[in-house]
């Protein structure tokens, strides 16, 4: 059973109820992340995101985490590019209880400069811990690259001197400006009473916040090719790719597949050529990031110092072969029956099912069924993907960034033909 419905003051709230479990997942989402920062702002969202856990003026941060602790639950949020989430998973009796926290985390947040203060500490040791994973430094050095200048360019962590910069004066006026109830959905997925959860979401997010509108900065749209980072490690990793498509584009399905069969399994061309063929690599995948508006395809890959060219080559020959001769009936067959059933599988948790119905309505508006994705992925045709492929590799330069020990680094741009 699915519910949608909006509260008085512009909440969006959705329900949806699973039998057959015992858990309750409840989040609260809002449309704010990385991209809405200005140009002095980087980090702010994902520091906001940090500083609701801190406290009200009705419970302190440990009696939050007590809370949710002693009933075995979990509680925790994320920010991404155009996100940001609340979350609480716990047994179905106590959904009242994390309905009341989030809620008080979302309009009673006390913000204290001695937290805050503590918080830049705790983030600077994070961006520290984060330059540490090269995959993950890599892949976004190559979105911030891509777009260079554009708001998705912004680092979510933020960088050491905006998060040095901040102000209570500064997060709070982000907060007020981004923090609002047009903005907001709260999305409930587990085995609970639809009529009493509709109750509880009237009783504890009722309150007016916030109808101000945003004037964003011009921000310019550039594009750096190329960049290598050096840094004393034992393997090179490296990201190449183009533009993507947004995550509302007619295609989207055709690229999920496009993607699947390039690098997204154990069975796909780059794992097996580039891996298991040619052993030049443990790890080697494509990805695609999609946005509101825009989006990237891509391929990440780590090898040795000795290796990683090669590896770097074969990718590259992968791409033309795949723009000059398209993909086979079996290999999109294939594909089709391993996004269906990983998606099957990926929705066995109320967690994801809460997260994924408050990302398709704020992305669409609306809630597919998983009788309806199979059904878009199902009708997609060898020459839809041919379509795909002609646009994704439209553009012959190759956007590239590398980071490890290159003895003799190389800045000059890539192409694909």
């Amino acid at each position: 059973m699915f519910r949608k419905f909006t509260l008085s003051n512009g909440i969006t709230v959705l329900l949806q109820k699973v039998d057959g479990v015992v858990s309750v997942s409840s989040g609260l989402w809002l449309r704010t992340g990385s991209r809405d920062e200005n140009a002095d702002e980087c980090g702010y969202a994902h520091f906001l995101e940090h500083m609701l856990f801190k406290g009200t003026a009705k419970y302190s941060a440990q009696d939050m985490a007590r809370m949710v602790d002693r009933v075995g639950g979990q509680h925790n949020g994320a920010t991404n590019k155009e996100y940001t989430c609340y979350y609480i998973n716990i047994i179905a009796d106590h959904l009242e209880m994390s309905l009341e926290l989030i809620s008080d985390m979302f309009y009673n947040s006390l913000f204290l400069e001695t937290d805050i203060e503590k918080e830049k500490g705790i983030i600077l040791e994070e961006i520290r811990m984060y330059e540490d994973y090269a995959d993950e430094h890599v892949l976004d050095t190559f979105t911030e690259s891509m777009f260079a200048g554009h708001p998705l360019a912004h680092n979510i962590l933020g960088t050491r001197e905006s998060i040095a910069s901040i102000t209570r004066e500064k997060l709070m006026n982000f907060y007020e400006r981004e923090y609002r109830n047009d903005k907001a959905v709260i999305s409930i997925a587990g085995n609970f009473d639809i009529s009493e959860a509709e109750r509880l979401v009237k009783k504890y997010f009722s309150e007016s916040k916030g109808s101000s509108v945003l004037i964003k900065q011009n921000f310019s749209y550039g594009r750096i090719y190329r960049k290598h980072i050096e840094r004393e490690i034992e393997q090179v990793h490296f990201a190449l790719g183009f533009d993507g498509l947004p995550k509302t584009h007619e295609d989207r399905y055709s690229l999920f597949l496009l993607s699947t069969i390039f690098g997204g399994s154990s069975s796909s061309r780059l794992f097996q050529n580039i891996r298991e063929r040619e052993g030049l690599c443990y790890s080697v995948f494509s990805f695609h990031s999609s946005y509101s508006d825009n989006g990237l395809f891509g391929v990440y890959c780590s090898a040795s110092p000795e290796k990683f060219e090669k590896a770097r080559s074969l990718i590259l020959d992968e791409c033309r072969l795949l723009r000059e001769k398209g993909v086979s009936e079996d290999e999109l067959s294939d594909a089709k029956s391993y996004l269906k059933g990983s998606l099957a599988l990926s929705m066995e948790s109320v967690e994801v099912k809460m997260g994924h119905n408050a990302l398709e309505e704020m992305t669409f508006g609306r809630k597919y069924s998983f009788e309806e994705v199979c059904h878009f992925i199902d009708k997609v045709k060898g020459s839809d993907i041919e379509r795909i492929i002609e646009l994704i590799f439209a553009s012959r330069e190759v956007g590239y960034i590398s980071i490890g020990r290159i003895e003799k680094p190389d800045d000059s741009i890539l192409y694909l033909y």
